[in-house]
């Protein structure tokens, strides 16, 4: 009896450990699936974030890539196959060098050994890769260091950007704007740039040596420091007007002081600067020194003004000269004249008697000699002179030159049709102006001496 109570203790015992047992079992496979469960949600979380990181890789332009310790490529996106112009299969497990001039290579292979060693990120600027079709593109690098669950290195991660276009944008920029700085030093003009304030930000070679300044001299000054106040307030005016209206305008003639005092006579043509956003941000002045231009000009001035001077001073006097040699004209007209007058009254009537009477062989050579020698000394004056030298009128002059053709005093009156005894009025006055008051001598011959 004692026995089987014994075992029925034991039974009991038995039974309570066997469901204790399945109690732990229960509870046991209940938080089981609950971690299953858990750690289904967990990879379905992961799953998600996994898919949408990786969206993100495979949509940004930026390009993504991994590498392993040894270099070879085990993760690219979208982005980095087009950088590299090659497809996916073509870049995974080949090494990064593939894409790189031995220089370059070199270069990044210093880069990631410092982030190896160091755990911190860095960033290479002015990558340059060769792509598949063998054009050299030009790539912003920022790497980290991957590491496993336990903290060890396994590889590089990189974002990459294609700077390509922006450093040849950059370049271009670069020369053009040496190409430009280049022709600003050079040109003889000055160029120079003022803020609102009107102090200088920019001054050329040019601008410098009309000043007789340095740049560091001149910049940070103000245009009012080298002028007069009523030129600084002209000039103000004209930067208020050029602000308000936008349009250029320019300035002539207007001094300024340079730095040893002497005053410089220059002209300025000025114009807006405006910043990225459009606003006025100063003002661009080109300025041509014309202090020796000026100098010239007085110079000229005062020449020219002497030169009138001395110009009028010639037209007296030449007036007056004129008037003496029409003076001595008129007395040599009327010398030559009077000698001839005198020989054709004084001298030819009695040698016209002498031929006349009976002369020895002697005599009429001597005659001969004398009458040459007469006709030598008189004939310069026939040659010197014309109808004009005896103050002949138009009507004159014209019945003269009928007398020289040998018409007679009829044949002149129908030829101009007056009077005969007008006709013998003018022969008379003729005469008279000539001195001719010898009536028996011969009117046409004397004028055809005169030819």
């Amino acid at each position: 009896m004692k026995e089987r109570q014994q075992d029925r203790r034991r039974s009991q015992k038995d039974v309570e450990h066997l469901k204790d047992r399945v109690r732990e079992l229960e509870s046991a496979e209940k938080r089981r699936r609950e971690a299953e469960i858990q750690r289904e949600a967990a990879l379905e979380a992961l799953r998600e974030s996994e898919y949408k990181y990786r969206s993100i890789l495979e949509s940004i332009e930026e390009g993504y890539l991994e590498v392993d310790l040894a270099g070879n490529y085990t993760f690219v996106n979208d982005a980095m196959c087009r950088m590299l112009g090659k497809n996916r299969d073509e870049i995974i497990n080949a090494s990064y060098k593939t894409n790189y001039t031995p220089e370059t290579a070199e270069k990044a292979f210093r880069m990631f050994n410092r982030v190896y060693r160091t755990g911190t990120s860095e960033e290479l600027f002015d990558d340059e890769i060769i792509r598949k079709d063998g054009q050299t593109i030009t790539r912003e690098l920022s790497v980290s260091l991957m590491r496993d669950p336990a903290a060890n290195p396994v590889g590089f991660r990189a974002v990459a950007r294609d700077v390509t276009k922006r450093k040849k944008a950059e370049a271009d920029l670069r020369e053009s704007e040496e190409k430009y700085r280049t022709i600003l030093e050079n040109i003889s003009e000055g160029y120079m740039e003022v803020d609102l304030a009107g102090k200088y930000t920019f001054v050329n070679n040019a601008a410098c040596a009309m000043f007789n300044m340095s740049r560091e001299e001149l910049l940070g000054t103000s245009y009012r420091d080298y002028m007069a106040p009523e030129t600084a307030q002209t000039m103000f005016q004209i930067f208020n007007t050029i602000y308000r209206t936008g349009e250029r305008a320019e300035l002539f003639d207007y001094e300024i002081l340079g730095k040893n005092g002497t005053k410089q006579t220059r002209e300025l043509a000025a114009s807006l600067m405006r910043d990225s956003s459009g606003k006025p941000s100063g003002f661009r002045i080109v300025v041509r020194d014309i202090t020796s231009r000026k100098m010239t000009e007085e110079a000229l001035r005062k020449r020219e003004q002497e030169l009138k001077v001395n110009a009028q001073y010639l037209a007296e006097a030449n007036t007056a000269l004129k008037v003496l040699l029409k003076h001595r004209e008129e007395d040599r007209i009327e010398l030559e004249r009077d000698v001839l007058s005198n020989v054709r009254e004084l001298v030819l009537p009695f040698l016209e008697k002498i031929k006349t009477t009976h002369l020895t062989e002697l005599q009429e050579t001597y005659f001969n000699i004398i009458e040459a020698n007469l006709n030598n000394i008189v004939s310069p004056f026939f040659r010197n002179m014309t109808l004009n030298d005896f103050n002949l009128t138009p009507k004159e002059i014209q019945i003269a030159n009928l007398i020289k053709e040998g018409k007679t005093t009829k044949e002149i009156a129908a030829v101009l049709n007056l009077a005969t005894s007008t006709i013998d009025f003018h022969r008379n006055n003729i005469r008279t102006k000539m001195g001719f008051t010898n009536t028996r001598a011969n009117l046409r011959s004397y004028l055809l001496s005169l030819s």
